[in-house]
């Protein structure tokens, strides 16, 4: 028949209820085979390991002075002991998808993304600081961003020859023309024989002489 034996621990070499003395006492081990208790921290207080301890963990967290330090402050990335990792936001180049990231830091509440002035696809256009728009201006693209111009200075940009040649009658709306000069030509052998329309004036500088087309075939 088949025979089980059981060997039978002495006291000293048990664990016993008794070796408990305190509510949350842990227990660990000093050594291989050697079982401890490891006594009960203070309130707030964390179990960390430390080889240098007897049974190889010991309880932290409380600074000097006994008060227990907020568990977000210890993290702080300007001055924690156990400091967040951070690093500074990427350029901000243009359009792009949103996206929770991947990077294993993070930015802190006061960083600064760098925002390269450029005129170009899918870009962020800033301010010209130098001349900046103000009320009544015009916003004009520059090399440097957005610059402002006022209704003069964007006359002078914008003046008729830089726009091109109208396709449609321009409605002066009664207005009037000051400054206006027709077309000139040297002589009347110099009028145009081509592309002219019935009631365009021409002025012949040689004769002093105005002229105006009345048929136009």
């Amino acid at each position: 028949m088949a025979i089980t034996w059981k060997k039978l621990a002495y006291e000293a070499d048990c664990l016993l209820e008794s070796d408990f003395a305190a509510k949350g006492d842990l227990l660990s081990a000093s050594a291989a085979s050697t079982l401890e208790v490891r006594t009960v921290g203070s309130n707030d207080e964390v179990l960390i390991a430390d080889s240098a301890e007897t049974s190889g963990l010991k309880w932290g967290g409380v600074p000097s002075g006994g008060t227990p330090a907020a568990h977000k402050d210890s993290h702080d990335p300007q001055d924690g002991g156990d400091a967040l990792d951070t690093a500074a936001p990427p350029e901000l180049v243009g359009v792009q998808a949103s996206g929770a990231g991947s990077a294993h830091s993070l930015a802190r509440s006061d960083h600064a993304h760098q925002i390269q002035a450029s005129i170009a696809d899918n870009h962020l256009v800033t301010v010209d600081d130098a001349t900046p728009p103000t009320d009544g201006e015009v916003a004009v693209f520059t090399a440097a961003g957005i610059e402002g111009q006022t209704p003069a200075e964007v006359a002078a940009t914008m003046a008729m020859d830089d726009i091109g040649v109208p396709d449609a009658a321009v409605d002066f709306d009664l207005q009037e023309a000051t400054d206006l000069v027709v077309m000139t030509v040297a002589n009347e052998a110099g009028l145009p024989a081509a592309n002219v329309a019935v009631g365009q004036l021409c002025w012949a500088t040689t004769e002093l002489s105005l002229h105006v087309c009345t048929v136009a075939a």
